[in-house]
């Protein structure tokens, strides 16, 4: 429930620098929400990213399996368990 909780929290969030939705690749000016796996199956989403697009927020579910290598200027969201 994190991402739609941190999308409503992050509406002033600013204007993504492309309008590109989906091309192999982290979009640009994402937030990803990481969470643990639903689904073991790489075609099953993983989480979530926050993003605007032409004014627009966006909240959608991202796919990627475990070889997948985030690059230094991906921004991550976590939520830590209590305790």
């Amino acid at each position: 429930m994190t991402g739609p909780y941190l999308r409503l929290a992050t509406m002033g969030q600013t204007n993504a620098p492309d309008s590109i939705l989906s091309a192999g690749r982290a979009p640009a000016g994402a937030i990803h929400v990481a969470s643990k796996p639903v689904s073991d199956d790489v075609e099953y989403p993983k989480g979530f990213y926050l993003r605007v697009v032409d004014g627009r927020a966006w909240l959608r579910g991202y796919r990627c399996d475990d070889a997948y290598v985030w690059t230094p200027d991906q921004r991550l969201a976590f939520l830590l368990p209590d305790g």
